[in-house]
């Protein structure tokens, strides 16, 4: 308190002492002296308004940084969704794939009109982290049309389960306008 009472007799003091003075001066002295502080006075005022705008800028700034952060985190959030939803979907499939391969094949070759001389079934493969095996049988299709032969890989892959052709190669016959086509098919489960 008596720190406070201090202070304020020193600012008395001093304020006393400036307009004495200001009191001591000539008209043109006190005008010069008027202005001169007016234009301090602008000065510090300037200084304080971009102050705070530059503050309120920064906040702007932050606030907009943060509200992209949230929607990206929302993006992420949505997307994850959709993929738990898709890799959710995709093990029912695996887990309810009871495909005999084979059988399966020769079905949709006979529905194709084809013949298919040669299938030879590839061992089980663990794939991934091991949860899913992998069954594969590998085909060869003589003197076969590519309308027969896209039609029977695309009703292949339309299995109720999960079959995709892994690999194809074809080796056209020009003058009979077929081809010999080698392809891996597989089928993929998961493990019980």
């Amino acid at each position: 308190m008596e720190r406070i009472k201090a202070l304020l007799e020193t600012v008395k003091a001093l304020i006393g002492e400036a307009q004495a003075r200001f009191q001591g001066l000539t008209p043109r002295e006190r005008r010069l002296v008027l202005m001169t502080g007016s234009a301090a006075g602008v000065f510090v005022i300037f200084l304080i308004l971009i102050s705070f705008s530059a503050s309120a800028a920064g906040y702007r700034r932050r606030t907009e940084e943060k509200l992209l952060k949230l929607r990206d985190a929302q993006t992420l959030a949505a997307s994850y969704r959709e993929s738990e939803q898709t890799r959710q979907q995709l093990e029912r499939q695996l887990t309810n794939s009871k495909i005999s391969l084979i059988t399966y094949l020769e079905e949709k070759g006979t529905a194709a009109g084809l013949s298919i001389p040669a299938m030879t079934p590839k061992p089980d493969t663990p794939i991934g982290d091991g949860r899913i095996i992998e069954s594969a049988v590998e085909l060869t299709l003589q003197d076969v049309s590519i309308n027969k032969l896209v039609e029977f890989l695309s009703n292949v892959e339309r299995a109720p389960g999960v079959v995709k052709v892994k690999s194809l190669r074809i080796e056209p016959r020009v003058q009979q306008q077929t081809l010999t086509a080698w392809t891996t098919i597989a089928t993929y489960r998961m493990k019980p």
